[in-house]
């Protein structure tokens, strides 16, 4: 799927859901993502998210893009969720979108596409 704001597709080879942005997102697109990211990993035994956010803009989540995110608290799970391409500020965006949904446990920061893919490997030895 894409739109202004995001493009996302499935890697088959990998067995990961890549998402990139391309602008801070605000609710609408919140939920636009969440429901195509369950509607990708519908069967699927891992659920792995690698997020590219290198185009992204350093903008502040929205209160209504906070209280999109909390709505899909109890009931998202991932396995692992990986980040590139984050600016000091993004990283600290994307902290608060994650501790919101409650999966700060099992999401990192990388340098690089390739140390994350290394991260998703671990998981499955």
């Amino acid at each position: 799927m894409n739109t202004d704001a995001f493009k996302m597709w499935f890697n088959e080879e990998h067995g990961i859901l890549y998402v990139k942005t391309y602008k801070t997102i605000d609710a609408e697109d919140i939920h636009q993502l969440i429901h195509q990211v369950e509607k990708a990993f519908e069967g699927r035994p891992r659920r792995y998210i690698l997020g590219d956010l290198s185009e992204n803009p350093s903008d502040p989540l929205t209160k209504e893009a906070r209280q999109a995110f909390k709505e899909y608290s109890d009931s998202i799970t991932y396995d692992r969720i990986a980040v590139i391409g984050v600016n000091p500020f993004t990283r600290m965006v994307v902290k608060i979108a994650i501790k919101i949904i409650g999966q700060s446990e099992k999401t990192r920061f990388f340098k690089s596409e390739e140390e994350a893919l290394n991260w998703f490997k671990e998981d499955r030895s």
